[in-house]
Parts: structure tokens; sequence; C-alpha cells
């Protein structure tokens, strides 16, 4: 299966006592498969991915006494420009990076032959690191 870029629109249902939600416009991957689950230190709900164990949002509040489920999940491919970066493909939403690449399919084929000399450059990745380990400590939620 090839991994397209793309949204979900996922349905949930935390209690039988209140409607279903929908969260819709979550960036993300085909084989991502979200589920709800807790990360390290927090106590509230975060939806990851079960192809690598990423935060696709962070801390969803539905209700605090009961386990929300997936209803429904539907995934939309769409374009989403990559960059390749330490040699991986990344959405260049992640780090505000040119997007070099209009979709991770073409990343993936520029990357994985060294990226074809459209790197981002040691500079630019040393400022991403710098402005990444500034906000490491800043509670953004």
């Amino acid at each position: 299966m090839v991994r397209q870029s793309g949204t979900w629109a996922i349905s949930v249902t935390y209690s039988r006592f209140f409607p279903p939600d929908t969260i819709s416009g979550i960036a993300g991957y085909s084989d991502d498969a979200p589920y709800f689950g807790f990360t390290s230190g927090s106590s509230q709900w975060s939806l990851l991915s079960a192809a690598d164990s990423r935060i696709m949002y962070a801390n969803w509040v539905g209700s605090s006494s009961a386990t929300p489920s997936i209803t429904s999940a539907v995934f939309t491919p769409t374009p989403t420009p990559h960059d390749c970066i330490n040699g991986a493909c990344i959405m260049a939403s992640v780090y505000s990076t040119p997007g070099i690449y209009p979709t991770l399919e073409e990343c993936e084929v520029a990357c994985g032959s060294g990226c074809s000399g459209k790197c981002i450059s040691n500079s630019d990745w040393a400022q991403i690191q710098g402005l990444s380990n500034l906000l490491k400590n800043r509670n953004c939620g």
C-alpha cells in the first residue's frame, strides 16, 4: 500500500448519554489507523497514529468520565507539501519548511535517492532544530 498524505474526519462517541462528536481536518497519512490513548505523563486522551505512535490531535476533551471510541474514520487523500529532512519525508507544516515536494510520494522518490539535491540545507536544519529546542519547554496547549 502506497502511503498517502491527507486528512482524517473522525466520528467519536464517548458515552451513550452524549451525542457523537466529529473531529475534521486532522492532517495525517493513509496508514495512520487513528486510535485514542494517553501519552506519557498526560491524563487526557489524545488521538494517536497506530503507524508511528505520533500524536495526531493532542488532549482531546470529550467527557472526562468516559473512554472515547471511534465510530468512523474517513481518510481523504490530498497533496500535502513535504520536505526531505535528515533522510525522511516530513510534512512542511510540521516545521514550517518550504515544502519543496508537492506530495509525499514525490518526496519519497527523491529522498530515497539522496534528495536529488533538494534537501533542506544544514544551516536551515540547524535553525529548525534551534527553534524546536526553544519550544520544547513551552506549554503550547
